[in-house]
């Protein structure tokens, strides 16, 4: 008897205290998910939503326990050397804070939430700043709040919806692509509402036929910090990783927040099969799509500055933007001779205010003698200087770098007469074998991603 008041007596003394700083919560702060809030998504984040607006993130604790034993499942320590997290099964370091104007958004580590549980999360003072460099007064003495995550979806669902209010099945895109089974081989559909989705997203080898689909191009943004200097891989750097096949991405807009001149930092990076892009915006500055294994790509826009698009794959551009953000290259295709290279029909590059040169593309023919670059019927700013292309080293003989009609942006033909030795004017032959995906995806099978 005794034994069991002592238990009793023991998580009453536990609760106390948690009811009574659940109350410190001031008028003007809002938590996400809501204080007492029950079936919340086990990948959610956590959000703290102001009045005003702190300045700068400042030091000490953020905790998530359970509720039923008080057991740490997730902590983070301010001004520490950095943080790691598991994203599909690859080690990255991360950013786990994001500092907007009104609020802080926490991801958690991945697997830190079970299904069924309860928890309570605790920020401790001093966590933001003001712009006087103080504590910031709407969390000067802290906060903590409690929720508790839904039951564990059942497996075997071909739809997945993902909403970051935590309306759907997921609160972020690598929630889904965890719930996948490794070893897939039935097509997945996974919706994703409007919002913004913070963080690093990796579809690993064998998580396969996935779409991933927007309900909007402008409002469903993919948003997050990975570089070289972060990550330092071409594997690792990029916000948005796919080593998976028959993958397509449609009516998103993913946006490496790397600063200029950050380090390689792609948006999107592609070594699978059979992968399609669609109606998608894709921003970085250098390196900001990286495209191996086969990829076709339609009414895109791309920015960057320096070979903002480049690999060894073979990808068929189509319908797309490609726009310079300052002087540099569009492209560097990397491609062995068994690959097709970079084709661009019927696109349009472009550039931003102040862009003086950006060349179509570059190479070091020594180190990748089978480059295979072509643009058929696409119009070009004025940026991209009369000699076009660029091509180092002596061994041209596997150099393809090909154009056929290239017009200015006033639908003129432009004059060609000044293109490097190395590059060549296709024939209408040779263009219209170029710009039929069946034909240039050949190797690939029968597919026909049109």
């Amino acid at each position: 008897m005794m034994s069991a008041f002592r238990r009793l007596l023991s998580v009453v003394m536990f609760l106390l205290p948690l009811e009574l700083s659940c109350h410190s919560v001031r008028g003007g702060l809002g938590t996400s998910p809501a204080d007492d809030s029950k079936g919340v998504p086990y990948d959610t984040f956590l959000k703290l939503t102001f009045s005003g607006t702190p300045k700068s993130l400042g030091s000490g604790g953020i905790v998530v326990k359970k509720l039923a034993d008080g057991s740490v499942v997730d902590s983070f320590l301010l001004g520490g050397d950095g943080f790691t997290n598991s994203v599909g099964g690859r080690l990255f370091r991360y950013e786990p804070f994001s500092l907007r104007e009104h609020s802080l958004l926490i991801q958690l580590h991945s697997g830190a939430l079970r299904p069924g549980e309860s928890y309570l999360a605790s920020v401790d003072p001093g966590v933001l700043l003001d712009y006087e460099g103080k504590p910031f007064t709407e969390i000067a003495g802290g906060c903590s709040w409690t929720f508790s995550t839904r039951e564990a979806i059942q497996h075997g669902k071909t739809s997945l919806t993902v909403a970051a209010d935590g309306s759907g099945d997921f609160c972020s895109i690598q929630g889904a692509v965890d719930y996948v089974p490794d070893d897939n081989s039935f097509p997945i559909r996974i919706l994703v509402k409007k919002g913004f989705y913070d963080g690093i997203v990796y579809v690993g080898q064998g998580k396969n036929q996935l779409h991933f689909v927007g309900e909007s191009r402008e409002g469903c943004v993919i948003q997050g910090l990975n570089n070289n200097s972060l990550n330092p891989s071409r594997v690792g750097r990029a916000l948005f990783g796919v080593d998976a096949n028959d993958i397509s991405l449609e009516n998103f807009t993913v946006k490496n927040t790397t600063p200029y001149k950050g380090s390689q930092a792609e948006a999107v990076r592609i070594n699978g099969e059979r992968c399609t892009l669609k109606n998608c915006n894709f921003l970085s500055f250098q390196d900001t799509l990286l495209l191996c294994g086969s990829v076709y790509v339609t009414n895109c826009l791309v920015e960057g500055d320096v070979d903002f698009i480049w690999g060894e794959g073979k990808a068929f551009f189509e319908g797309c933007e490609l726009r310079a953000l300052h002087n540099g290259y569009f492209l560097q295709s990397r491609n062995p001779l068994a690959n097709q290279g970079y084709v661009f029909h019927q696109c349009k590059l472009s550039e931003a205010p102040g862009v003086e040169h950006c060349l179509l593309a570059r190479i070091d023919a020594d180190r990748f003698p089978n480059s295979s670059v072509a643009f058929i019927d696409c119009t070009m700013a004025p940026c991209v200087p009369p000699t076009g292309w660029e091509i180092k080293g002596t061994n041209h003989v596997g150099i393809h770098f090909g154009e056929y009609h290239s017009r200015d942006l006033s639908g003129g033909l432009i004059d060609i007469s000044s293109r490097i030795p190395g590059s060549q004017q296709l024939t209408r032959e040779e263009a219209e074998k170029l710009a039929d995906p069946k034909t240039f995806f050949a190797k690939s099978g029968d597919w026909i991603p049109r």
